[in-house]
């Protein structure tokens, strides 16, 4: 059998071989974890009436995360936020210490690090400008 004979014998055959090796080296690659890194806006939610931010926190921070590598190709079209919520807060400084919970993100994707970890905001009385985000 010559090499040409080699090749062409059961060609059908072979192809569909080859495309189930790819199919299943995409699947493989694809679920293995992976991490990235991005920056995210922050974004300051239920400001209180009458308040004012004197203080604001960086406008992004940067963010690691680790997940499946196709839901991380996903996550990077549609970046996660930031949310500092200041429903109870008053006039003064509120902390946010854990900047990590704050990160709505997509399930089976885990934060593993958030840059500053931790932020400050200052509140001061503003009369009817406090109506922010």
């Amino acid at each position: 059998m010559n090499l040409r004979e080699v090749v062409t014998h059961n060609l059908g055959l072979k192809i569909m071989s080859l495309f189930l090796a790819i199919v299943l080296w995409l699947f493989i690659a694809a679920e293995k974890d992976s991490e990235i890194s991005f920056s995210v806006p922050v974004e300051i939610v239920n400001l209180p009436n009458g308040l004012v931010v004197a203080s604001r926190p960086p406008a992004r921070i940067d963010v690691r995360v680790a997940g499946p590598k196709v839901v991380l190709m996903s996550l990077q079209w549609n970046l996660p936020k930031v949310f500092l919520d200041m429903k109870d807060a008053r006039e003064g400084t509120t902390e946010f210490p854990r900047l990590e919970g704050t990160i709505r993100i997509s399930e089976g994707v885990r934060v593993t690090r958030v840059s500053p970890a931790a932020v400050d905001v200052t509140l001061a009385r503003g009369g009817a400008a406090g109506k922010g985000k």
